[in-house]
């Protein structure tokens, strides 16, 4: 008889006071966790600036002022985001979380009748070197040396650097007093939370507007602001992360039916085998993820399994089967617009 081994999860295998952060580490321990030597880490802390590629980025409508980390320093952050997500995190928590999507965000306010949502001001930027060295020192107990060492290693410019692979986990870890101080609330008035990077949802059966200030006044009292406050009704489609969300159902993004609709129109045109394999095979992604988001036991999902397969029939006709649409080439799907409902190849 064969024994079926399950694959060991590389992700949020302890909790936080069992991690290697809480072990009393010295600054060779730390070195030594990272995969380095205390010398190594020391004078990339002289040459830090050679490693940081800085300048601004237009991400969606706002333009970011990016600090990218690069070569040994890029290495550095890598590996301690790799040690960081071995935490395992709190339920409200879906970015940055390993198997959590925009999709599961929004799925966790179905049956809700209001939802309130606000985002952080400044989130990265007003996170500071200070706030990372307190979290190691004061939460996970480094000592002095070794807090600043791993401060120096992380901050830019005096603050968590925008664009690094480490800042979003740390971020979360570094004010994970706050979101619990948020959730504690949330709890007492029996409402559902979630939080995506800088972004709080809370939903419920009513949410009081006592609740918004309890929060608010909790988010200030550790020393941010907040912007883009809404109190909306499920009986519309609600937009959260980009998923339209209802009483009883979540939807797909609009921009996920306009790249369904640009598909089939492509199809319609005059195309070369090649180019309408290639087409079909981007249109069969988009699909896919429609899917995905509606539900594959959905009467649309099991309508949009039809197409796919319509779709796959054809293809097979084709003489180059070759040709395949690059994963992770696909537009952006975080759209705040809401769709009718009506499926996008109608």
């Amino acid at each position: 008889m064969t024994v079926k081994r399950h694959k060991q999860n590389k992700y949020e295998r302890y909790p936080f006071e069992n991690s290697p952060w809480t072990q009393d580490l010295a600054q060779r321990d730390l070195a030594e966790l990272l995969g380095w030597k205390k010398q190594q880490l020391e004078a990339l802390v002289r040459d830090k600036d050679r490693y940081i590629k800085r300048g601004p980025k237009l991400i969606g409508t706002k333009t970011r002022e990016l600090a990218v980390p690069t070569g040994k320093l890029r290495t550095i952050h890598e590996r301690i985001k790799i040690h960081l997500n071995k935490i395992k995190q709190p339920e409200y928590l879906f970015s940055p979380r390993k198997g959590r999507a925009q999709r599961d965000n929004a799925e966790h306010h179905v049956g809700q009748n209001q939802i309130l949502s606000l985002d952080i001001k400044q989130f990265y930027p007003s996170t500071t070197d200070e706030h990372i060295f307190r979290w190691a020192y004061h939460v996970a107990g480094l000592r002095a040396d070794v807090a600043g060492l791993f401060t120096k290693l992380v901050a830019v410019d005096g603050k968590m650097p925008f664009g690094s692979p480490v800042s979003p986990v740390l971020t979360t870890l570094v004010h994970r007093q706050m979101f619990d101080a948020i959730s504690d609330i949330c709890k007492e008035q029996d409402l559902k939370m979630s939080l995506w990077v800088d972004d709080l949802v809370i939903s419920g059966s009513f949410v009081r507007g006592k609740v918004m200030e309890d929060v608010r006044a909790a988010i200030r009292r550790f020393g941010f602001q907040t912007h883009k406050i809404q109190f909306r009704s499920t009986a519309r489609p609600v937009p959260i992360t980009g998923v339209p969300v209802t009483k009883t159902s979540i939807g797909a993004p609009l921009s996920l039916h306009r790249r369904i609709q640009s598909g089939y129109a492509e199809l319609r045109q005059r195309l070369t085998d090649a180019q309408r394999t290639q087409a079909t095979d981007k249109l069969l992604a988009a699909l896919g993820t429609y899917r995905y988001h509606l539900g594959a036991s959905s009467e649309q999902g099991r309508l949009a399994a039809n197409r796919m397969n319509a779709l796959r029939m054809r293809r097979a006709r084709l003489k180059p089967r070759y040709v395949t649409y690059p994963v992770g080439s696909t537009p952006d799907e975080t759209s705040t617009e809401i769709d009718d409902g009506t499926p996008p190849w109608e």
